[in-house]
Parts: structure tokens; C-alpha cells; sequence
């Protein structure tokens, strides 16, 4: 990426004094070391400043991942400057730093982004000394600490520069092998300006200062100062980004000459043209550690693949042995009982010694019970029978049909246990197929365009219904409370399962709405309530807002949450204890199948179950491999433990 000169962020400071009196509500970071500063102001609304140190400040539209966790200098800027106000936002001495003066109640703090070099974050009081900073800051051999005093860098970029006579000097006297590089690094102004000066004046960019004429100089002065005055003014401002095969190459806050061959984007703002331009180039940055990201779960999911076919085959093989063995002792049952019964009797009147002699006589005699002894542990009183090729363990104190019996359910398990591993399987292998299908998705990328504001409905639990109804059901007493209170109306069906502990729906307009909506609201509610929890069957009823009081009998009282029910109520039997969960623009829905069938081309099925919400909520972004959504926006809608089925 191209990191902002002393020019750009000129222009971008000056279209930052929109943000001046405007309100800053809280400090976040990104995973990639990002600051991002959420506030409002009256002329833009809510806005987000990313400040990117060592590469560039801009306001952004792009949403960005906060970490789950803020740093301990983001929990530092929150502690001091947390609803605070924008005094001023400027740029000292032409230089690549940016300085927010920030006031809270009478306390006025100096946010420094310095965006040279590897740049820093600095936050200082009013008089400049340190309160705290990103890392830290050493002058030569020195350190500074909090409490030291702030000290700004002497300035590369001079506006004496604008003087001929200087400028002049410094060309003549470059010791540098370019033009190009001359003015890039002795003026301060960066490689991109200093190639759009040297193009604009007709100057080679590899022809060496010295060996310039006045002329010559004559005319990179000129285009050097037109470049200035623009930047310094605000003047012929048309931001521009520069794509190469769809891919960003370059920014400008007015169009570039120097750059050609490539396909120009206009923007509105600069501030719009930076931020289309670093977080393209940022996902440009990613997409090779995206590719490997992919690579590795890939290979992951194909490592887990074939643990679970070995596993499989282990237990498919162990399921017949068994299932062989019983077979087995089921056919020679006159057999082994006989061997069982001999020894059993023989040890209540024989050593150990005295039977081992006995067998072993047997054998010699060619007797074929006794041949098929192939082992006895005195101390367990367990035999090892071979009949056929085929070896097990039998008990004196078995019988032959309870023994046959103990190898049928050992087997029977084992086949549950294949079934529950072939179902794995299957997930994975078609968790392989959708992702090699898809390569790399926009979505793996840590940038994504912004979601869109949150509905009022969506901090509670809802549902839109074939018919387009929305219920609205509370999460918890406190919601229960809103959701009566202050949510349903006249219109509303009120909807809760015949047992305690379920939630409230309000169906808006339910008096006008049809059976399966009101069927799809009670499944919802069913599912949400206790009756889930405990795997018991309930009904759901419905009654209209005027049924719904706080009153309660002589004597009684009405808890948080609950409410009195009067009169009539309509039943909904035999609703099914299944709830079904897919993605609809970008949003996680949950409902009854039928529903989430016709609303998501993919879906899952939940059932009450032993596998907690959280391990659900992994495995359901797993499934469907939605990065920009999280487990929480998931949990929202899993009812409580539970099973997944796929359809």
C-alpha cells in the first residue's frame, strides 16, 4: 500500500473540519492495529475516522472487525476521552502528523497521529505532555516517558521552499541520482507528487539535479508551486483512484498525468477516495493470506475427513467381528455351555492345577472341547476359545446365550456409532465441496462493505411469517415487560406456550393475519420456551391485547414479566419441536422448515439435544461460512441445547 504524503493529508485535514464540534462516542481497534474513532456530528451524522499509524487517517464506510478484546492504550483513550468533542484537527508544520484536539468536560486532551515511518499514537494533555502512547517514543538514546513533553520532529517539508532561490539551491546542491528522488525525499513531498511535478514539467525523472539547467529548474519550480497552492487551498480538488485490471494502484486528490494506462474512479470527497482506495488495497494485502487462510482449511477439513473414514472403517470392522463372534457362539451354544458347565463344576471339588492336567489330557486324546481351550486365567477364571479361526473371552460363569447376547449389543452400539460418524462425514465432505466450489469468498476478506443499521426488532427475537407478519418476542422478563407493554396493540395477537418459562410474541396485525402465520408464530414461541429445554410437548395459545393484565387475584402477585390472562384462548396442538435456521441477506432467520425453506436456498435443522448453544453456534458458522457474521448474531437464535440436522 501507499502510504499518505505531507499533501494528502493536508487535503484530508481539510475536509476533517466537517468533524469539529462533533461528538466522539467511543475508541475501537482492529485485529490489524487500526484506531478507529465512532462519533456524530451534526453536518455528517454518525461517521467512523480510521487512523492507520505509519500509513494513513481518513473517514471510512467500510466496516471493519473491531477486536473482541480493546487494547490497553484503546481502553486508555476510552478512559480519558469516551464522549468527548472535536476542538480542531489540523496538520503542524506541513508534516505527516495529525493532531485532534479533544474536550471533556473541562479537561482538553491532544490525540497525535504521526504517520512517518513505522508512526505512533500519542495521547497528551492540553500542554502537550504525555499521558500515554502505542509504543514507545525514543529521541536518539533517550526515551521519553509520561509526563515528558511532546517534541515534534524538525519539519522535512519547508514552505520556504517556495522561495526560487532556495528551491534552486537544493536541486544544485542534491547529492542524490535523480531528480525524482530529490524532490521526493529532500522537499518531503513523497514519490508520487514528486513524479507528477517532474511529469508536469516535461523533466526525465531519472535526470540528475546537477545536470539541470535554470531553465530547467525554471519549470519545476512552477509545477512544483501550482501543486503546493492546490494542496495548500483546496483548490481544483477531483479526487481519484486508479485501477490496473480491477485492482487499486494509486490515489490523487485531483487527477494525475503521470499516471497512465489505467482506469480512473472519481470521488466526492478525498477522504471517500482514501478509504476506497486503502481498503481495497488492504483486501489486496489479505488476499494472499486469505489463500492460505483457505489453503489450511482445506486441508484441515480434508485431514478431518479421512480421521473420520479410518474411524469409520475401525468401527464398521469391529461392529462385524462382534456381530461375528455372537453368531458364532449362538451356533456352537451345546458346545460352549458344556465347556462353561464342566469347568464351573470341576473348580467346586479341583485345583486349578488338577483342571489345566485334565484338559491338557483331553487335548492329547483328541477330545475337540477341550482342543478349542486355547487359554484359562486361574486368577479371572476367563477362558480364551478359538472356534473356527475365531477367538473370545468367555467367563465360567457365563451361559452361552447370554454370552452371544453381551456380543449382539456390543455390535448394536458400535452401529450407532457408525451412524452418528457417517453423518459427520458427510457434513465435512460437503463442508469440502462448498468451499472448493468457492475458492476464496469476498467474505474471508477482514473488510466488508457496512451492514446495515439494525431494525428496533431485531435486539428482541423475531420472525417474519409467509404472509410477511413479524412477530416480536422478548428474550427475557425484562423484554417480556416491553414487548406487552410497549410494543403490542390493539391489532396484535398475543402469543405463549401452555407452560412456564416461555417467552411473550406479540404477532403485529395478527387479527388480520392467516392460520399458517399464526402456526409459524406458535411453533417460534414453542421452541423458545421451556418446553424445549425439558424435551416436553406443549401447546401455544393466542389471545388478543385486551385479554393481557397486571391485575392479579385477591392475594396473588404478578411477577416481572408475566401477566394475567383472561377469557378465551385459541389452541395450537400438536406443534412440531423443530426449528429450522439459515441466512437471508446477510441476516441470521430461524423458524419453522417450510418457512426457512422458502426464504434461504440453505438451511439447517435444530432439535433438542445434549450439544450446548455456543458449540452449536461454531458449528453453524462452520456450515455455512459466513464470515462477516459472528456467533453471537447465531446464539440469538438457538432455543438451548441441541442437535443439528441437515435436510
Amino acid at each position: 500500500m501507499i502510504n499518505q504524503s505531507c499533501f494528502d493529508i493536508k487535503v484530508i485535514v481539510n475536509e476533517l473540519s466537517v468533524l469539529v464540534n462533533s461528538r466522539i462516542e467511543k475508541f475501537y481497534n482492529t485485529s490489524e492495529g487500526e484506531l478507529l474513532i465512532k462519533g456524530y456530528s451534526a453536518v455528517k451524522g454518525k461517521y467512523t475516522l480510521r487512523a492507520l499509524r505509519g500509513e494513513c487517517i481518513h473517514l471510512s464506510e467500510f466496516k471493519r472487525e473491531v477486536a473482541d478484546t480493546p487494547s490497553g492504550f484503546t481502553m486508555l483513550m476510552r478512559k480519558y476521552m469516551n464522549n468527548s468533542m472535536i476542538l480542531e484537527i489540523f496538520q503542524p508544520f506541513f508534516e505527516r502528523i495529525v493532531i485532534i484536539k479533544i474536550k471533556r468536560g473541562e479537561e482538553e486532551f491532544n490525540v497525535i497521529i504521526e504517520l512517518f515511518n513505522k508512526g505512533n499514537i500519542i495521547i497528551c494533555d492540553k500542554t502537550l505532555k504525555i499521558i500515554g502512547c502505542l509504543k514507545t517514543i525514543k529521541l536518539g538514546d533517550k526515551i521519553l516517558k509520561n509526563g515528558d513533553a511532546y517534541d515534534f520532529s524538525k519539519p522535512v517539508f519547508l514552505e520556504s521552499f517556495l522561495d526560487k532561490l532556495e528551491f534552486k539551491r537544493i536541486i544544485k546542491s542534491s547529492n542524490l541520482e535523480s531528480i525524482v528522488k530529490t524532490i521526493a525525499i529532500q522537499l518531503g513531498v513523497g514519490g508520487r507528487y514528486a513524479e507528477e511535478v517532474c511529469f508536469n514539467a516535461g523533466i526525465e525523472y531519472s535526470k540528475e539535479p546537477g545536470m539541470m539547467e535554470n531553465e530547467e529548474i525554471e519549470k519545476l519550480f512552477k509545477s512544483f508551486s501550482s501543486t503546493y497552492m492546490n494542496v495548500k487551498h483546496y483548490k481544483n480538488i477531483a479526487p481519484c483512484v486508479y485501477l490496473k485490471d480491477n485492482e487499486v494502484i494509486n490515489f490523487s486528490p485531483f487527477d494525475f498525468n503521470s499516471v497512465m494506462d489505467s482506469e480512473k474512479k472519481v470521488f466526492e470527497s478525498f477522504n471517500q477516495a482514501c478509504d476506497f482506495y486503502y481498503s481495497n488495497a488492504q483486501m489486496g494485502v489479505n488476499k494472499d493470506e486469505n489463500r492460505g487462510v483457505f489453503d489450511s482449511r482445506i486441508i484441515q477439513l480434508k485431514k478431518r475427513l479421512t480421521q473420520q473414514e479410518e474411524y469409520l472403517t475401525e468401527l464398521e470392522n469391529e461392529s462385524a467381528k462382534l456381530l461375528g463372534i455372537g453368531k458364532l457362539i449362538f451356533e456352537n451354544n451345546v458346545v460352549i455351555n458344556n465347556i462353561l458347565s464342566k469347568i464351573k463344576n470341576a473348580k467346586n471339588s479341583r485345583t486349578w492345577e488338577e483342571i489345566l492336567k485334565v484338559i491338557d489330557a483331553e487335548k492329547n486324546n483328541g477330545i475337540y472341547e477341550a482342543s478349542i481351550i486355547k487359554k484359562i486365567t486361574p486368577e479371572t477364571g476367563e477362558l480364551l476359545i478359538e472356534i473356527n479361526g475365531t477367538e473370545f473371552n468367555a467367563d465360567i460363569n457365563d451361559e452361552s446365550f447370554k454370552l452371544a447376547n453381551s456380543f449382539f449389543e456390543k455390535s448394536k452400539k458400535l452401529k450407532g456409532k457408525i451412524q452418528g460418524t457417517l453423518v459427520s462425514a458427510g457434513q465435512t465432505r460437503l463442508m469440502i465441496e462448498e468451499l472448493t466450489e468457492k475458492g476464496i469468498k469476498e467474505s474471508t476478506k477482514i473488510i466488508k462493505d457496512l451492514r446495515p443499521e439494525k431494525k428496533w426488532f431485531e435486539k428482541f427475537r423475531w420472525l417474519r411469517t409467509i404472509n410477511g407478519f413479524l412477530l416480536v418476542c422478548g428474550k427475557d422478563a425484562a423484554q417480556n415487560e416491553i414487548v406487552i407493554r410497549k410494543i403490542s396493540e390493539p391489532n396484535d395477537l398475543i402469543f405463549h406456550a401452555s407452560v412456564a418459562g416461555s417467552p411473550f410474541g406479540v404477532l403485529k396485525d395478527g387479527l388480520k393475519a392467516e392460520e399458517i402465520d399464526k402456526i409459524q408464530a406458535a411453533n417460534f414461541i414453542l421452541c423458545f420456551s421451556r418446553a424445549w429445554r425439558e424435551s416436553i410437548m406443549s401447546d401455544v395459545f393466542s389471545v388478543t391485547r385486551e385479554q393481557i393484565s397486571k391485575t392479579a387475584p385477591s392475594g396473588e402477585y404478578v411477577s416481572h414479566g408475566s401477566f394475567v390472562i383472561n377469557g378465551h384462548k385459541d389452541f395450537y396442538k400438536g406443534i412440531s419441536m423443530e426449528l429450522a435456521i439459515g441466512i437471508e441477506e446477510n441476516k441470521v432467520i430461524a423458524g419453522d422448515i417450510e418457512l426457512i425453506k422458502s426464504k434461504c436456498e440453505k438451511y439447517c435443522i435444530l432439535k433438542p439435544g445434549g450439544i450446548s448453544p455456543g458449540k452449536i453456534a461454531k458449528r453453524l458458522m462452520e456450515l455455512f461460512d459466513i464470515k462477516d457474521l459472528n456467533s453471537e448474531d447465531f446464539l440469538a437464535f438457538i432455543p438451548g441445547d441441541c442437535l443439528i440436522e441437515l435436510p
